[in-house]
């Protein structure tokens, strides 16, 4: 079989080769990255099958993305409200400092809320409108009325929440309602509505702090000048759908934003912070009937 060179015999080396594996060539599986011309065959055989490493859009995302962005979240899920939270300290100081100062010129909704609109500031101007009608409204109490008869009336947290936040959503929905029947047009969603009103009670959170003064007409000055800037904002927030409205009812909707918003600003202040003259001489003389009474 072998001879003596230790080659194969001329009865064996006269077959032809037998071929028992098939190769085939993968263009990166035998690159060094230590060895340049194994990079430069690499670069080459990455042009010939269209491969560019650096285009990110060709690479797969991992399983977990893609079910992300597939997935639909409906409101009923926490995780939808999530991206409403999501704004920083400068966004919101812009916003509040926005809805007190009206500007014709600029479009309030499209510059400032459109883009990123929020219910973090809104739910924490009416928190804090709230309490500081509550706090007020108890204070007052207690510099008119004599401090044997004080009692912390915790009742007014309770009615102003219910004021403030029955107001809050109740104005945006109604207007959500109007433009989408009136003007057969979704200008704006609903959670953008919620935003604007929400920044729109910021001024009346250092006037409920006014209002503790116990001066008549300084309470009515303070409540019609802060309706009235704040209504203002709502107005410039609004003009350009409402400019648009073949119908022409430019005036009656203005008129009544600017309605709502005062009867609002007037019932929280005749509420929590009015107290008349005949009240509190009413209260004297109950007071004195009893104690009367008492030492008899």
């Amino acid at each position: 079989m072998f001879s003596s060179d230790g080659f194969l015999s001329d009865k064996f080396s006269n077959k032809g080769p037998s071929q028992t594996h098939i190769f085939t060539s993968f263009p990166n599986s035998a690159v060094d990255p230590d060895d340049d011309s194994s990079l430069d065959n690499k670069s080459n055989n990455d042009q010939l099958y269209g491969y560019n490493p650096s285009n990110t859009e060709q690479l797969p995302l991992p399983a977990t993305v893609n079910n992300t962005k597939n997935e639909q979240l409906n409101i009923w899920q926490i995780e939808y409200y999530q991206k409403y939270f999501q704004v920083d300290t400068q966004q919101i100081l812009e916003r509040l400092v926005a809805s007190v100062t009206p500007q014709p010129n600029k479009s309030y909704f499209n510059s400032i809320i459109r883009q990123n609109p929020d219910l973090y500031g809104p739910f924490w101007v009416c928190i804090t409108f709230i309490v500081t009608v509550a706090i007020g409204g108890n204070i007052l109490t207690y510099f008119r009325t004599p401090d044997t008869e004080f009692q912390i009336d915790f009742s007014k947290i309770t009615l102003s929440a219910i004021l403030i936040c029955f107001y809050w959503w109740l104005m945006p929905t109604c207007i959500y309602f109007f433009f989408r029947w009136h003007l057969q047009r979704i200008e704006y969603i609903f959670i953008e509505l919620l935003c604007i009103y929400g920044y729109s009670l910021t001024i009346f959170i250092p006037v409920s702090i006014l209002w503790m003064i116990p001066i008549t007409w300084l309470q009515w000055l303070l409540t019609i000048l802060s309706s009235l800037i704040s209504g203002s904002v709502l107005i410039v927030a609004f003009w350009p759908t409402i400019n648009s409205d073949p119908k022409r009812f430019n005036a009656i909707s203005m008129l009544f934003i600017l309605f709502a918003h005062l009867v609002m600003a007037i019932s929280i202040m005749l509420v929590f912070f009015h107290i008349s003259d005949t009240n509190i001489n009413e209260k004297k003389e109950s007071i004195m009937i009893s104690s009367t009474k008492s030492k008899v």
